[in-house]
């Protein structure tokens, strides 16, 4: 008995000693390291603004000088040595330079005839076409005249003229 008291305090002890180094263990970090914890900066809130009502299209104001039009009319003015029989094509799709261009004959704008090498007319082009082609076919077999025509800013109306 005195035994099996022995084994029951030796039990006791091993327990106790057991509870005693288990809160030691674990958890807790490397106390050489350290962590950096970043703080978010201060939100500003935006300025307080007042919100202006609602606005219908009655309410805008319009510049008399802003026409709002999606197209704008050119003049064309050709006058040519009237024994000349030729063609008139104008176009939208072109490359080249210097007399010698390769054009896009199925975006013409415009095609016609000149009557006694003259042609007098307007069309109307839109807004983001600002270069065009002018095309003059002889019957003669001569080679074609070209002309590049762009939009001028500074005129209240586009003309292209060839004489």
């Amino acid at each position: 008995m005195k035994n099996l008291k022995k084994m029951t305090n030796i039990k006791r002890y091993l327990l106790l000693l057991t509870f005693s180094i288990l809160p030691a263990c674990g958890g807790g970090g490397d106390e050489g390291s350290t962590t950096e914890t970043s703080t978010p900066p201060p939100v500003t809130p935006p300025p307080a603004t007042s919100t202006p009502e609602p606005t219908s299209l009655d309410d805008l104001v319009i510049d008399p000088h802003n026409v709002m039009q999606s197209v704008f009319q050119l003049v064309i003015d050709i006058s040519i040595d009237s024994s000349k029989r030729a063609y008139f094509s104008l176009c939208d799709e072109f490359n080249g330079s210097n007399n010698t261009y390769s054009v896009n004959f199925d975006s013409c704008q415009f095609r016609g005839p000149l009557d006694e090498g003259k042609l007098s007319t307007e069309i109307k082009v839109a807004n983001h076409q600002d270069k065009l082609i002018a095309v003059l076919w002889f019957y003669d077999d001569k080679e074609p005249q070209f002309q590049v025509w762009q939009y001028d800013t500074g005129l209240e109306q586009q003309l292209l003229k060839i004489n």
